[in-house]
C-alpha cells in the first residue's frame, strides 16, 4: 500500500518551527493560513476542503487526500507545503492512473469455484483490483479455505484492455465435522441443531448399522460462520424467555481437514413475559399481556414485520427497532419482565432515476421492462426485490444481488436514485444432453451450438433478445411421435431461432421456430415456456419481508439482539415438491 500523504521535509521544520514558537505568521491569531492551492500532473475530480484563505489544518489536508485516492484516479499523491509571506502555498503532485478497461478476470491455478461476474469493458484501477482480490479471498475463507491468499496483476490484452489474473493460495480447506453442547442446554439439543444454518451437518442418506454410517453434507468452517449461528442461538433462547442467556464459542478443535466446533450454553433462568410494547414516531402504540405461559415471540414479531412492511409501501429505506427488558419486581410471582421494543424510521423517499450499466448488447428499454418499481413514485424496497427477481428470470445476465445495485439517497429533494450493475451473459454457448429416462419418452439426445444474435433493432425486433442455434437430433423416432417429421435419416441437423421467456415481455416471448420439426414444435415450445414460468411464480410466492429483522436488545446481562424470522409460505414443501416436478416436467415436453 502507498502512503496515504508524502510530506515535505521543509514543510515537518515548518510547522515544528512553528509549533515550538507559538507565533501565527498570517492573518488571524489562530494559525497559518492557506495562501494558494495548486495541482501539478492533474485534476482532483473531487471538492477539496483545502481552499485558500482558509486557515490551514493537516487533518483536512489528509481527508483530501483520501477523497482523491478513493477515486481511483491517480497512482500517487504527493502533498507539498512552502511557506510564503502571505501564509502557505500547498501544491498537491498527482499521477494519474491510465485508464483501462477489463477484457476478463483469469484465476491461477484454476478457479476453486470462484466465479466473478464483472461486465466487460468496464473501467478497471488498482483499487478495484484490489476490491476484487480482496472478496474473492473473503469468498474463499467463507467456504473453509482459513489460509487463504489472493494476489492479484494486470496482463495486457489489447489496447487499453487489461485482463485481470488473480493469483489463488488456499491450501487445504476445512470442513465442520462435529459441534458440540457444553454447559446446560435448558432446551431441547435437537431442537438447538435444527435452529443452526451456517453450521448444520446435514444427513442426506440415513446411516445403516454396521454397514454404512451414511451420506452427510458437511458445512465449511469460519469464522463468520459460527459467529452468525452463535447470534441465532442467542436469539431462539431470547424467544424462549431466556433474558439472561449467555452463549459464546469456545477454540474450535482442528485436525487436518476436519473442525470440532465447541458452543457453550448458558440459558440462565426463564422469565414470563408480562407485557411487551411497541412504540416510535410514525407507527401506531401498541401494547399487549400476552397469557401466561404463551409464548409472546409470535404476535410480537408480527406486528414489527408488519410495520416495517407499511413503512417500505410509503418509501422509508431506513427501519430499525430496539428492545429494551425491564425485570418486574414482585417477589410474590414467578420472575417476569416487560419488554418495550422503540421503532426508529428514518425520511420517506420517491423513486429518482433507474440507470444500468453494463447492458451493451441489451437496449435499457429491454431491461427496464422487468422493473417494476417506477421512477417517481415511492421507494417500495419489495417491489426492488422484486424486479431484481424478474431480471435474474430472464437469463440475459449474470444473476444479480444486492451487492451489484447502489442507492444514492438525496435527503433534500426526498429521491433516491438506484444504479444496478449488470454483467451480460457469454453470448455464445454450446450443449450436449441426453434423455432423462427412456429416449422414446423423453426426448432425442442432443448437441447444440447457440448463440445471441446482434444487438438490432427495438422492441419485439431487438435482435439481441434471440438466440439463433443449429443442433444435432437423434435418434428420430424419439419425437416422431410429436413433430411431422418426414425424413429416414437417423440424425437430423435442426437449425431454430427463439426467444427465451422474459418476464417484462411476457406472451411475445418464451417461443422457437424450426422449420424442421414443424408447427407442432412451436406450439409445445411456447406452451411448455408459458406454463412453466409462470406456474413457477405462484409456486415461489410473494414473500413480504425475506429478510429477518434484527432488534437491538438491551438487557441486564449486556446487549445482543432478537431475530424476528418472516413466516414461511404456507404449504412451503408442497409448493417445493410442485416447482421440482414442473421443471421435469418442462423437461420432459421442451422438444429440443
Amino acid at each position: 500500500m502507498r502512503p496515504a500523504l508524502s510530506i515535505d521535509p521543509r514543510f515537518l521544520t515548518y510547522v515544528i518551527r512553528y509549533a515550538v514558537l507559538l507565533c501565527p505568521i498570517a492573518v488571524g491569531a489562530d494559525g497559518p493560513v492557506v495562501q494558494s492551492v495548486r495541482f501539478l500532473g492533474g485534476s482532483p475530480h473531487v471538492t477539496l476542503g483545502t481552499q485558500a484563505g482558509q486557515p490551514y489544518d493537516v487533518r483536512i489536508l489528509q481527508q483530501d487526500v483520501h477523497a482523491m485516492w478513493a477515486t481511483g484516479r491517480f497512482a500517487d499523491i504527493r502533498v507539498e507545503t512552502t511557506a510564503q509571506p502571505g501564509g502557505d502555498a500547498v501544491v498537491f503532485r498527482v499521477r494519474e492512473t491510465p485508464a483501462l478497461r477489463l477484457h476478463t478476470i483469469r484465476i491461477d491455478p484454476h478457479s476453486f469455484g470462484l466465479h466473478p461476474k464483472l461486465p466487460e469493458d468496464m473501467p478497471i484501477n488498482e483499487i478495484r483490483a484490489h476490491e476484487i482480490a480482496a472478496e474473492a479471498q473473503r469468498r474463499l475463507e467463507s467456504e473453509g479455505y482459513r489460509s487463504a491468499q489472493v494476489g492479484y496483476r494486470f496482463e495486457h490484452y489489447s489496447g487499453d484492455r487489461v485482463d485481470l489474473r488473480l493469483m489463488v493460495h488456499a491450501g487445504d480447506p476445512v470442513d465442520i465435522k462435529e459441534v458440540e453442547f457444553r454447559g446446560d442446554p435448558g432446551l431441547d439439543p435437537r431442537e438447538l441443531r435444527s435452529t443452526l444454518r451456517a453450521l448444520r451437518i446435514r444427513r442426506v442418506f440415513p446411516r445403516v448399522p454396521g454397514l454404512w454410517s451414511g451420506w452427510r453434507l458437511f458445512p465449511a468452517y469460519s469464522l463468520e460462520a459460527v459467529d452468525a449461528d452463535v447470534d441465532r442461538l442467542r436469539s431462539v433462547y431470547l424467544s424462549k424467555g431466556y433474558f439472561d442467556a449467555q452463549v459464546r464459542a469456545l477454540d474450535a478443535e482442528i485436525t487436518g481437514k476436519s473442525a470440532k466446533v465447541i458452543l457453550d450454553l448458558r440459558p440462565g433462568q426463564r422469565y414470563q413475559v408480562r407485557e411487551w410494547s411497541v412504540s416510535g414516531d410514525g407507527v401506531a402504540d401498541t401494547r399487549v399481556r400476552p397469557e401466561a405461559g404463551r409464548p409472546y415471540i409470535g404476535a410480537f414479531c408480527s406486528c414489527l414485520l408488519a410495520m416495517r412492511r407499511n413503512a417500505e409501501r410509503s418509501g422509508i429505506l431506513d427501519f430499525t427497532a430496539s428492545l429494551n427488558v425491564r425485570r418486574v419486581e414482585d417477589a410474590s410471582s414467578a420472575p417476569a419482565v416487560d419488554l418495550a421494543a422503540v421503532v426508529d424510521q428514518g425520511q420517506p423517499f420517491r423513486v429518482g432515476r433507474i440507470e444500468f450499466t453494463g447492458n451493451r448488447r441489451y437496449s435499457d428499454a429491454n431491461v427496464r421492462r422487468s422493473f417494476v418499481l417506477q421512477e417517481g413514485a415511492p421507494f417500495d424496497q419489495r417491489l426492488l426485490r422484486k424486479s431484481i427477481q424478474r431480471l435474474n428470470q430472464s437469463a440475459e445476465f449474470e444473476p444479480v444481488d444486492s451487492s451489484a445495485i447502489d442507492i444514492a439517497r438525496h435527503p433534500q429533494s426526498g429521491e433516491a436514485d438506484v444504479t444496478v450493475r449488470l454483467a451480460e451473459r457469454k453470448r455464445r454457448a454450446w450443449a450436449l444432453s441426453g434423455p432423462l429416462g427412456p429416449v422414446s419418452l423423453a426426448g432425442p439426445l442432443q448437441a447444440s451450438l447457440s448463440s445471441r444474435l446482434p444487438a438490432w433493432g427495438r422492441g419485439l425486433l431487438e435482435l439481441s433478445t434471440y438466440t439463433a442455434s443449429i443442433s444435432l437430433l437423434g435418434p428420430l423416432k424419439s419425437i416422431s411421435p410429436l413433430f411431422a417429421l418426414t425424413t429416414n435419416r437417423s440424425f437430423l441437423p435442426v437449425f431454430a431461432l427463439s426467444r427465451p421467456y422474459t418476464p417484462g415481455e411476457g406472451w411475445t416471448s418464451g417461443f422457437a421456430f424450426a422449420p424442421q420439426l414443424g408447427w407442432q414444435s412451436v406450439l409445445l415450445t411456447y406452451g411448455t415456456s408459458q406454463m412453466q414460468h409462470r406456474l413457477l411464480s405462484v409456486l415461489a410466492g410473494d414473500r413480504e419481508n425475506p429478510e429477518p429483522l434484527a432488534l437491538a436488545v438491551e438487557r441486564p446481562k449486556g446487549p445482543t439482539a432478537l431475530l424476528c424470522e418472516p413466516p414461511k409460505p404456507r404449504m412451503a414443501a408442497l409448493r417445493g415438491t410442485a416447482a421440482f416436478g414442473l421443471r421435469v416436467m418442462g423437461g420432459f415436453l421442451a422438444p429440443y
